[in-house]
């Protein structure tokens, strides 16, 4: 067997590499507390072998480290360093550690006696939520669009109209808090989506006149809403009001129109001729509130009358700008004027509708509008009026574009045999017999639970009290595992009906 010198000392090779190990084996190695999956080693340096001759050849150590028992995937040589911190180890992780010495001849002993060490789990990551905020036409809300906050956080939103404008009110996940200036959310728990609309301020009380009567307004290019009363001073005579493009100073200059015709009913301008969808006699003296629903781009309105303090009805559906103004993109002026006897026209407001809101005409092509995504349990709010008794026409909410019926989950429907019902699964169904009438307005609470694809739908009738018209149905049967609602669709296999003043 060959032999070393050491000192005055000559041993063979193997009996240094056993007396090396041997004192190894004596001292002792443990791992400090660990901070963000890391851990720190430290160990005591041997000095003499295991008969007593001082250690005088130590080159350093090599720290061993593994996730089995004396296992080792990682060798890391530390110089004579007696601690060392290992890093980017994985949470909740077991490791086992040891240190072997080398000396000046690149001799190793065997490792240390072995510690084990379990790093902590990684923290669980804290919910963030999302809240979206928008504005309709006339003002700003600060900040819009999409913030993302962690649980327990607040934010305050500022509600701002502009010149000629007032804020008309505003919600929060499609409830009204008022026509507030400013809203805070506060230790937030949920995402929420929150929305302000606006009013134009301009008022007209003109006194009652033949000539033409024009008033500017805000000018209007998208969809918006006017609301303003009309008082006949006599039966039968000729006197009409709408808006224009221009200062109208003759028929062919107005686009959207209700009129007191000399038959002594109200009717509405659809193209090159009046008409109306009911007839609606007026009386000398006996005011009417009309609501005007316009939609500039395609160059289509809808008209409601009611006498004060009644019921309102639809006088026109989907009518379109007169001839002449076929073109027109944006309205600038409210125009009064009687041909025959005298009219007085007060009270106007117009409110521009948010644009993703706006309303919807159904056909026998499907119509879809994107949504803000629900995941969760929220309210749908909306008003429908159905264009014909005993149509066949659904609205509801959908996962996708929809394109056909069975991409639709949850639904209500004007059925045709003069009921609304709601989809249940498979069929259609209702807890209770709810009629509805041509050109009435139906205002819907729809509540969903995307989590367990049920949901709930309330109906009120014209000037009655909520029905509650389905509870915990569940979402049709091809969408049973829908997990998210992006859309909201109109479709009339029969006639037709309008969606609008949709809330979320």
């Amino acid at each position: 067997m060959r032999l070393r010198q050491i000192g005055n000392k000559k041993v063979s090779r193997m009996a240094f590499i056993a007396l090396l190990f041997m004192a190894m084996a004596a001292f002792h190695l443990a791992p400090s507390g660990a901070q963000a999956a890391q851990a720190t080693l430290s160990w005591s340096a041997p000095t003499t072998y295991t008969d007593g001759t001082p250690l005088t050849s130590l080159s350093g150590y090599t720290v061993h480290a593994g996730t089995a028992r004396g296992s080792y995937t990682q060798n890391i040589s530390v110089g004579q360093a007696t601690s060392y911190t290992l890093s980017s180890l994985s949470d909740a992780t077991t490791y086992y550690f040891a240190v072997s010495a080398t000396d000046a001849s690149g001799n190793a002993s065997k490792p240390s006696n072995e510690v084990a060490f379990t790093t902590a789990a990684a923290p669980a990551p804290t919910p963030l939520y999302t809240l979206s905020a928008s504005a309709g036409s006339g003002g700003t809300i600060t900040p819009s669009g999409s913030v993302v906050l962690s649980k327990g956080a607040s934010q305050s939103y500022t509600v701002t109209p502009g010149t000629g404008y007032k804020i008309a009110g505003v919600t929060v996940d499609g409830a009204s808090v008022g026509a507030v200036a400013s809203y805070t959310f506060s230790n937030i728990a949920a995402s929420h989506n929150i929305s302000a609309s606006f009013a134009s301020t301009t008022t007209s009380t003109p006194p009652p006149a033949t000539g033409w009567q024009n008033q500017a307004i805000a000018p209007q290019s998208g969809t918006f809403t006017a609301l303003f009363d009309m008082t006949p001073g006599a039966n039968k005579i000729d006197a009409l009001a709408g808006f224009s493009p221009v200062q109208a100073k003759a028929y062919g200059d107005m686009a959207a129109i209700v009129r007191f015709n000399n038959a002594g009913n109200m009717d509405a301008r659809n193209g090159g001729a009046y008409a109306a969808r009911v007839a609606y006699p007026y009386a000398a003296g006996k005011t009417y509130r009309v609501r005007m629903v316009v939609n500039v781009p395609t160059r289509r309105y809808d008209v409601y009358v009611a006498p004060q303090g009644g019921t309102e009805t639809q006088l026109a559906a989907g009518y379109a700008f007169r001839t002449e103004q076929a073109t027109a993109s944006t309205l600038t002026s409210f125009i009064s004027y009687a041909g025959t006897g005298t009219q007085q026209v007060a009270n106007l407001s117009v409110t521009a509708a948010t644009a993703a809101f706006a309303p919807m005409t159904s056909s026998q092509t499907w119509q879809n509008k994107s949504i803000t995504p629900q995941s969760g349990t929220f309210t749908a709010r909306f008003d429908l009026v159905p264009n014909a008794n005993k149509i066949d026409a659904v609205t509801g909410l959908s996962p996708v574009q929809a394109k056909a019926y069975g991409d639709m989950a949850a639904i209500v429907r004007f059925n045709n045999a003069g009921n609304i019902d709601a989809r249940n699964g498979g069929s259609y169904a209702a807890r209770v017999a709810v009629p509805y009438a041509a050109g009435k307005l139906y205002r819907v609470r729809m509540v969903a639970n995307v989590s367990t694809r049920r949901y709930d739908v309330y109906v009120t009738p014209p000037g009655g009290a909520e029905i509650q018209l389905a509870a915990g149905y569940a979402f049709r049967s091809e969408q049973a595992s829908a997990s998210s609602l992006n859309n909201i669709t109109v479709f009339a296999g029969t006639g037709s009906h309008q969606l609008s003043n949709l809330s979320l």
